[in-house]
């Protein structure tokens, strides 16, 4: 199976993997509501040729249906690809902790219809640049995780409201440092949600104690705006793995997130 290398970290991704990620980018976007083309070629950042294949591979699968203008999920799907994909990072890299790590990173990129992912594995072509709200102030807050034991890897997602603010910077904690060399994010903005998610590699040891896993800083349109907070509530928002690629539990006190005072 032909593979391209990626610019970032190395590895070879397999092509097929490729494409299964532009599924999961597509599918991604039309759970949220039926979708035109051109609302795809934006939500996935996917060259226009290799959407249209996608999309005529989905529909002939029946994955997705289209309806006029429209693509919309063809309710409950027996589609495995997800889980080809995921098969598919197992099989290319045997190390189990380094495994679980590219996952839960895989993961956080695979739910978001950002396109992030596809900036990793090949150049993409210039788009159309929208024109967002101005910018009136910004705040900063602080994500930190508490007394935990062995954390291997972690991913959190934010929840934010878009029509009030964007993001505007996130850098990673000193908890996080030079231990966690994987540290990745995306944002989301039609389902309000960021996802910050690192994690260590090889074959390591967790990381106990407590510190400050990331400091992001939001750029705000109105005065009155919400607080973000943590989203416990969301599929692929938080989750803490110990170096045996296990959940680690989630205290109401274990992670916390709060806006820093301006001195």
């Amino acid at each position: 199976m032909p593979q391209v290398r990626c610019p970032h970290c190395g590895f070879a991704i397999n092509l097929e993997n490729r494409k299964e990620v532009d599924f999961g980018l597509i599918k991604s976007a039309a759970k949220q509501r039926p979708r035109t083309f051109t609302d795809l070629l934006h939500v996935t950042k996917l060259p226009r040729k290799t959407l249209n294949l996608r999309l005529r591979e989905l529909c002939a699968d029946g994955v997705l249906v289209k309806e006029g203008h429209l693509y919309r999920l063809n309710g409950f799907s027996n589609d495995n690809r997800n889980m080809d994909f995921a098969k598919g990072l197992s099989n290319t890299f045997q190390n189990k902790k380094l495994r679980a790590s590219l996952m839960l990173i895989a993961l956080t990129l695979f739910s978001c219809g950002s396109g992030y992912v596809l900036a990793l594995f090949t150049s993409l072509p210039s788009v159309p640049i929208i024109h967002e709200p101005e910018v009136i102030g910004n705040f900063t807050m602080v994500l930190k995780v508490n007394d935990v034991a062995d954390l291997y890897a972690w991913q959190v997602g934010i929840a934010y409201n878009s029509s009030q603010m964007r993001v505007l910077e996130i850098t990673p904690g000193d908890f996080v440092g030079g231990d966690f060399p994987f540290f990745v994010n995306a944002t989301d903005s039609v389902q309000n949600l960021l996802l910050i998610a690192s994690s260590m590699r090889g074959n390591e040891d967790g990381k106990n104690g407590s510190g400050t896993l990331a400091t992001i800083t939001f750029g705000y349109y109105t005065e009155n705006y919400s607080i973000p907070r943590i989203a416990f509530d969301q599929v692929f928002g938080t989750i803490l793995l110990n170096s045996k690629g296990e959940a680690i539990p989630i205290k109401e006190s274990t992670l916390t997130i709060a806006v820093l005072e301006k001195p």
